[in-house]
């Protein structure tokens, strides 16, 4: 029979990378970085990314504060955009070379509003997206690069080409993808691009076409073991496994020693006959072996013919094996759950089936074979008598499975289904991953002190929006910057925009709880967004000064009829409203306070006048609709 193993044999191999990406140091003045934490955040990935030159960040940083004292504020903050936008364009690439998109795009976001037509961060950016499935965003920003070197006459990059081709492939547009490849081998030739525009015309199943570029690649590049091996490759993912073996075989008659195409060779083998091709995969496994003993495929692969020929003890070493060369295989845990379940190890079978699931980043990859661990998984929590468990990992496979045949279904209709972008697209070395967290901790001060200053210039110049959102920023960067919560609550509550100003105003009272304007803003802003009990918690320790301000009057009465005090902010509310019977806020309060109450004919007088008054009195509105349908149901049930 087929195991699982068989869907995934060609991916641990990868098209040759163009490059790594690189990551450039930090302004020395700025937070004085380290060479050696510099020179380990450097990793290979699919997108070569480029960042902004150190002097470049140094004198737009030095020309800030040059600016600054001066007091020339236009100049300093064009240069503080700059140097945030090449700062954050560093730590974005970053974050993209960890796998972390979910963390790289709102900073690659922040980055492009500072620099809008920077075709270098559109393209990291691009790039970083295609990375993460995020199909559309690719095209667009790919897109919006090229047209900018159109716009200038220039010629376009080769890498946005090649990124909004593969962008285009993965949503179905597969005539224009395959241009945008030709492209992309004219602009750049070389082994790459041309494997580029192979792979789309074997997945396309356009095998002639394919075939005529591969070719030719012996003669372009070099008629060597490794062309070979690579050829092979670019075929395996596609399916074609008979040219696979050939070009395997090629390889292996050059350079029967060279790493990996043993291992290829046997794969290919097994994909093309399942079951029937382990007598001739087998040896070229173990020939694998002899020459890389520490390859963890070699062991994946031996457990899962193991499995399939009931010899349990020899799987489950294999597999073991596996696991401790490379303990981020999901698919491996996947097959040493099967050990477990054959050979009823409960515990161990569930373990192995969670834990394949957790590392598995896209559950697309390997068409969709995360379903098989819920669905196994699934059976072994209700067996074991976790029936709701059980239950809902059926439920994933289930729904699992439903975008698999989709997928199947789109491909046959030639359209591609689009998928939720991928937060993590893979697992980050822990030692990459705590140098770059080294480097943000030391560059967060000083981004967000950037922030911070633009924001201050922004407030004073009634830009409160701008502001209210310089200082958010400033806040996510260094949350313990001196007055940055106080500035942002203010500036938030300037721009009316009472749901952010909230928070930092909270955290704000609580450092200061005499500030009687700070608790007046929170209390209007809980009450603006209809926090009424909070409102009458915040502003209770200022109720005997509110009758010098109209607005906290009539935010405290009004939470106290509908929150607190039903008779007590009833009577205070209808003392209002008989000193102003046109006031439409008022009748609002009174109309919710009897909705809340239940006496909804009341209620809806209240509000219906509170429209005439304002008609675009949006709580007014939604109460009433409330209230009319509580009455409606009221008739009906009399």
């Amino acid at each position: 029979m087929m195991t699982a193993f068989a869907s995934r044999m060609f991916s641990g191999f990868a098209l040759p990378a163009s490059a790594n990406h690189c990551l450039c140091a930090w302004p020395r003045r700025c937070i004085g970085l380290l060479a050696l934490v510099l020179s380990s955040v450097a990793f290979g990935q699919q997108n070569q990314i480029s960042v902004p030159s150190k002097a470049s960040m140094q004198q737009h940083y030095d020309a800030a504060f040059k600016y600054q004292g001066e007091g020339n504020i236009a100049q300093a903050d064009r240069e503080y955009k700059l140097f945030l936008a090449a700062a954050l364009h560093h730590i974005a690439n970053g974050r993209a070379n960890l796998g972390e998109y979910s963390r790289a795009e709102p900073v690659f976001e922040q980055a492009v509003e500072f620099a809008p037509d920077d075709r270098e961060l559109q393209i990291d950016y691009a790039g970083a997206a295609l990375d993460a499935s995020d199909w559309k965003r690719a095209k667009d920003l790919a897109t919006a690069a090229l047209d900018s070197l159109k716009r200038d006459s220039r010629p376009p990059a080769p890498r946005a080409v090649s990124i909004l081709a593969q962008a285009l492939m993965e949503i179905g547009a597969y005539q224009e993808a395959i241009e945008r490849f030709k492209l992309a081998v004219q602009l750049q030739p070389g082994f790459n691009t041309s494997a580029a525009l192979a792979t789309a015309y074997l997945i396309l199943e356009d095998q002639s076409n394919a075939a005529k570029i591969l070719s030719q690649m012996p003669e372009r590049f070099g008629n060597t073991a490794a062309i070979h091996m690579q050829i092979g490759i670019l075929y395996g993912k596609a399916k074609f496994f008979d040219e696979a073996i050939e070009e395997f075989n090629k390889s292996v008659a050059l350079n029967s020693n060279l790493s990996g195409v043993h291992y290829s060779l046997g794969a290919s083998y097994m994909m093309r006959a399942g079951e029937a091709g382990y007598a001739l995969a087998e040896p070229e496994f173990r020939k694998e072996i002899a020459l890389n003993p520490n390859n963890p495929l070699v062991y994946a692969a031996l457990g899962s013919i193991a499995l399939n020929r009931h010899r349990y003890a020899e799987a489950e070493a294999d597999l073991k094996r596996a696991t401790s060369l490379n303990p981020q295989t999901a698919g491996t845990f996947l097959t040493l759950g099967q050990v477990y379940r054959e050979t009823n190890r409960i515990p161990e079978a569930e373990a192995a089936f969670r834990k394949m699931i957790a590392l598995t980043l896209d559950p697309s990859k390997n068409d969709y074979e995360v379903q098989k661990a819920h669905f196994w998984l699934g059976q072994l929590l209700i067996q074991d008598g976790h029936s709701e468990e059980g239950r809902k990992e059926l439920d994933i496979s289930q729904s699992l499975l439903y975008l698999k045949e989709q997928q199947a279904e789109s491909k046959i209709a030639a359209k591609n289904t689009l998928q939720a972008p991928l937060e993590k697209t893979r697992e980050a070395n822990p030692r990459d991953i705590e140098a770059e967290a080294a480097f943000e901790e030391h560059a967060g001060p000083v981004i967000a002190s950037s922030y911070d200053n633009l924001g201050v210039h922004a407030a004073i110049a009634s830009e409160f929006a701008d502001a209210s959102r310089y200082f958010e920023w400033a806040s996510q960067w260094n949350p313990a910057l001196h007055g940055v919560d106080a500035n942002w609550g203010r500036a938030a509550f300037a721009a009316k925009d009472y749901a952010k100003a909230v928070g930092p105003l909270s955290r704000t009272l609580a450092l200061h709880p005499q500030d009687a304007e700070l608790r007046s803003m929170l209390g209007v802003s809980d009450f603006m967004i209809h926090d009424y009990g909070r409102t009458l918690e915040v502003l209770e320790p200022i109720a005997a000064t509110l009758g010098e301000n109209p607005m906290l009057t009539l935010a405290y009465t009004g939470s106290m009829a509908i929150a607190g005090n039903y008779s007590e902010g009833m009577a205070r509310l209808q003392a209002l409203e008989a000193a102003h019977p046109d006031a439409a806020p008022v009748h609002c309060l009174i109309g919710q306070a009897y909705l809340r109450k239940g006496n909804l004919t009341e209620a809806a007088e209240e509000l219906r006048t509170a429209l005439k008054l304002d008609p675009e009195n949006a709580d007014a509105k939604e109460a009433l609709a409330r209230a009319e349908a509580a009455l409606g149901q009221s008739t009906a049930t009399q």
